[in-house]
């Protein structure tokens, strides 16, 4: 079990996820104390609306603490997990609402910081924002489209294919390129995210 008391040895995340998935409300405290104000900004970035996004951010850690035992770490870290699920269930309610969900831009996506930050890591995340600026520019004109739709404007690939009038196969191929050029950019920014 885990103790939410704060001190210099607080778990990784990864260690939050196995307890939660134990059942550990200890460790979903802490994960949510370490997450919360990240989900709420990029939830409040994507609906425009602080009430809807603060009822986002509490069933988005439901949702995490229900599925936590089965949390795979082969397909990305529990942060990373966090965030497309807040995405994900954002995108989900703008559809629902039948509002606008128009595209907005990974540049200002990337922007997207916590509120709670310290100095630091306001520098920081300042030059990680660079640091995926340079990384998306690199990208094709067709491979940032490509990726920009899918992420967030929440289209499937046929929808996507049908937008940029391309083959579904040459847009899969698209969005694949893209994300492992991003990867391989920003390896050396990941390497620090989610301790």
């Amino acid at each position: 079990m885990i103790s939410s008391r704060s001190d210099s040895n607080q778990p990784d995340d990864l260690q939050l996820a196995a307890s939660m998935a134990g059942g550990d409300t200890a460790a979903l405290r802490i994960f949510y104390d370490r997450y919360a104000s990240l989900v709420l900004a990029l939830a409040n970035r994507i609906l425009f609306d602080r009430q809807e996004a603060e009822e986002l951010l509490q069933d988005v850690f439901l949702e995490f603490w229900r599925r936590a035992s089965a949390y795979d770490e082969q397909r990305g870290s529990p942060r990373t997990f966090l965030i497309l699920l807040t995405r994900s269930r954002a995108i989900d309610r703008l559809r629902s609402r039948g509002g606008d969900s128009s595209a907005r831009s990974i540049d200002t996506a990337a922007k997207v910081a916590s509120p709670a930050q310290t100095p630091q890591a306001y520098v920081d995340g300042n030059e990680q924002a660079s640091l995926i600026r340079q990384a998306l520019g690199a990208l094709s004109a067709d491979q940032r489209e490509a990726l920009e739709a899918a992420f967030y404007d929440g289209l499937s690939h046929a929808q996507i294919a049908a937008k940029l009038n391309k083959p579904l196969g040459t847009v899969k191929t698209y969005i694949r390129q893209a994300i492992d050029r991003l990867r391989d950019s920003l390896s050396a920014v990941t390497d620090g995210v989610g301790r």
